[in-house]
């Protein structure tokens, strides 16, 4: 029985220190990015690259070509990787993209998923978006 407890235990310590040094690079990833260190933000980003809101930002950097050059089609990649983990505001930039053909095929019904998906969870740019391509 001491046997398991303490091998929980290290186990959930072992989690706990990945979980806060992913962390601690998301954090110094946004420093560098709000430092206009784009380089240093994308190298941090990337090292965290199961985490959400890295995915998103790597997205970011991509599409406004901040520190690299602008590839949409990269940003959509990333924008994917966040959005199909749940992340609202990547589900309405890769609405976005497909709304203008930037990076994907333009695909009114794609645009429509994505934003719907968003709205869903209270993204008001979603919801205006989609109010937007109803009046069209």
């Amino acid at each position: 029985m001491k046997l398991s407890f303490i091998t929980v235990l290290l186990c959930v310590c072992c989690l706990g220190s990945f979980c806060l040094q992913a962390q601690a690079a998301y954090f110094d990833g946004m420093e560098a990015y709000r430092q206009n260190d784009f380089q240093t933000a994308l190298r941090e980003f990337k090292a965290v690259e199961d985490d959400v809101k890295a995915l998103y930002m790597i997205g970011v950097i991509y599409e406004k070509g901040q520190g690299v050059a602008i590839d949409h089609a990269e940003a959509a990649q990333w924008y994917r990787k966040a959005a199909d983990k749940g992340n609202s505001a990547a589900q309405y930039r890769l609405g976005r993209l497909f709304e203008r053909g930037l990076g994907v095929e333009e695909n009114r019904e794609e645009a429509v998923k994505w934003y719907k998906k968003s709205a869903k969870q209270g993204y008001v740019d979603a919801r205006q978006a989609l109010k937007r391509m109803d009046a069209k």
